[in-house]
């Protein structure tokens, strides 16, 4: 098991990713205190990935408020001088 760094994991993510790939369990550190482990998975592609079982349909939402904005901020600036 190998241990590294935040700082060093975000400069160096993609390298490591691969080294996790390959089966090396990597523990990250926070000040030199654990935090989380990288680990490969146990079937590649098989976590929390599926085929949408149907279509997605957009739908126009009702507004949140009745005002527009717009007129609000005109009448706030018109009290300027």
């Amino acid at each position: 098991m190998e241990t590294i760094s935040i700082s060093k994991l975000k400069t160096h993510l993609s390298a490591e990713i691969k080294k996790v790939r390959r089966g090396t369990h990597i523990t990250i550190l926070d000040h030199k205190h654990p935090v989380a482990q990288l680990i490969p998975t146990e079937k590649e592609g098989d976590l929390f990935l599926r085929e949408a079982n149907r279509q997605y349909v957009y739908q126009q939402l009702a507004p949140l408020i009745d005002i527009d904005p717009m007129d609000d901020i005109a009448e706030e600036r018109s009290d300027r001088w």
